[in-house]
């Protein structure tokens, strides 16, 4: 049995739990939000993006830039289904266009002339940075387990056989903050061969900027377990003054 949960203390773990912890935080949250309904296990993943998409917000601000309104109108939709405003049949098509770019953008998935239409009417031609593609990949994951649960149409059969809304795309986040937290934080990485990344990366579940993230994230997620359908509002505008990262990070994010 682990020695450690969800709400651990993270920083009462030695560093290789933490490290087990880190790789296996979807795990455990689906073990935790077991008994939770979807728009429960929905809600713990919107306070966690809420947080990610504000320090891509403050990156994009102090580069005199904005986030594409696609990514707005992405997680506006899916607050929108959780407030009860819109049913599954009100986005099922955008979910599936929206997964088939972010795949282009990924795999080079060709697009269907419907799809292409989609990305010329809801993409720039600047192009859009990587963080803004994960946040439209983590969205658009959330859209097509929602369609697949309600039974709605599917253009990928990857989600048929999905039953609940998990929290995979928390663990994809983790990743990137603890690359880019060995710089923020100073850690030493003398060289890219295993034995020095590892020890980095270790390094940096000691240090209170990561332990910071973490605790943001068992913060959402904790209060998301015991949210009512009435506090749902209250959260977000809690919600939308979190950042994932100290500010004065946000701009050297947008590397990662």
């Amino acid at each position: 049995m682990a020695e450690y949960k969800l709400f651990t203390d993270f920083t009462s773990l030695n560093r290789k739990n933490a490290g087990d912890w880190v790789a296996n935080c979807s795990s455990l949250a689906n073990e935790t939000f077991r008994n939770s309904s979807n728009k429960t296990r929905l809600l713990g993943n919107l306070l966690v993006l809420e947080q990610y998409f504000n320090t891509l917000k403050q990156g994009l601000k102090e580069n005199g830039e904005e986030a594409e309104p696609i990514v707005y109108k992405a997680i506006d939709m899916l607050w929108d289904y959780l407030y009860g405003k819109i049913k599954v049949s009100d986005f099922e098509d955008f979910a599936n266009n929206l997964y088939a770019c972010v795949l282009d953008y990924m795999v080079g998935e060709e697009l269907t002339e419907e799809q292409l239409e989609f990305y010329k009417n809801n993409f720039s031609d600047n192009g859009i940075n990587s963080l803004q593609w994960a946040i439209l990949s983590w969205a658009s994951y959330l859209f097509l387990e929602l369609t697949a649960i309600h039974g709605g149409r599917l253009d990928f059969d990857e989600f048929e056989e999905c039953d609940s809304v998990d929290f995979a795309e928390i663990d994809e986040i983790l990743n990137v903050l603890n690359d880019a937290c060995i710089e923020f934080a100073g850690i030493d990485c003398p060289s890219s061969m295993a034995k020095d990344v590892i020890k980095a990366m270790e390094d940096v579940y000691e240090t209170p900027l990561f332990q910071s993230i973490v605790l943001k994230i068992q913060k959402g997620l904790q209060d998301a377990l015991y949210a009512r359908g009435e506090d749902y509002k209250k959260l977000r505008e809690e919600y939308s003054q979190y950042s994932i990262l100290p500010e004065k990070f946000a701009a050297d994010f947008l590397e990662y």
